[in-house]
């Protein structure tokens, strides 16, 4: 009876240590399977452009620069104002009497922004093409000269108006009307303008597969 109780108790031993073995591999297989799965769910591998997508980036960027230069905002501005001086009592800022001339100036132009093509550059990672550019910059500031004109003169012979004090003003006029512009927002059109053509270019030679990224350059002081 003895002999026959202790080997109950041996079988009976070997199945919880069998069934433990059992349990034990059936958690290891369950922490590889969700170790694997989440694995395979967060991996995300970088995304290597291909060659071709290189080449093609590159080519369409060639035609790009040479442009040298993208005029992608302009504004036109018409300055009408009143100039006047006077003689002054040497060594004194004080106005001789009756020596005071004034006009009427109109002064109409259009100023353009442009961006400089030539110091681009990109880099492609995967599907995104970043293109790397300079700050828009004043690229003209062209006076139409048919418009503009002096509306109404008041001369002095004591001191008449000069052909250097139309310049001065006019001068004066140009720095005016690109202040204003760039106050107005001629930059942000400008880049605005700028960052539609070229994204237009890429996607019309590569598809709209590929988003197109714009870095734009610290303005240098």
């Amino acid at each position: 009876m003895a002999s026959q109780k202790g080997s109950k108790n041996g079988r009976f031993k070997g199945f919880l240590l069998r069934f433990k073995y059992l349990v034990i591999g059936v958690l290891c297989g369950a922490a590889i399977g969700i170790a694997g799965f989440l694995f395979w769910q967060n991996y995300n591998p970088v995304d290597v452009p291909d060659e071709a997508t290189i080449v093609a980036a590159s080519v369409v960027f060639e035609r790009i620069q040479s442009q040298n230069e993208l005029v992608s905002a302009s504004q036109n501005y018409n300055i009408t104002e009143k100039a006047s001086k006077s003689n002054k009592i040497p060594f004194t800022n004080v106005d001789i009497p009756f020596t005071e001339n004034s006009y009427w100036y109109r002064y109409v132009g259009t100023i353009k922004a442009s961006v400089n093509l030539s110091t681009a550059a990109f880099e492609t990672k995967g599907k995104k093409i970043i293109v790397s550019l300079d700050q828009p910059a004043i690229s003209s500031n062209t006076p139409d000269m048919e418009k503009s004109c002096v509306l109404e003169e008041h001369n002095n012979a004591l001191n008449p108006i000069t052909i250097e004090d139309f310049d001065n003003f006019r001068r004066k006029c140009q720095e005016q009307s690109q202040s204003e512009a760039v106050e107005g927002g001629i930059f942000n059109e400008a880049k605005t303008n700028a960052e539609e053509n070229i994204r237009c270019m890429f996607n019309a030679a590569m598809g709209d597969a590929y988003e197109i990224e714009f870095n734009w350059r610290e303005r240098e002081a």
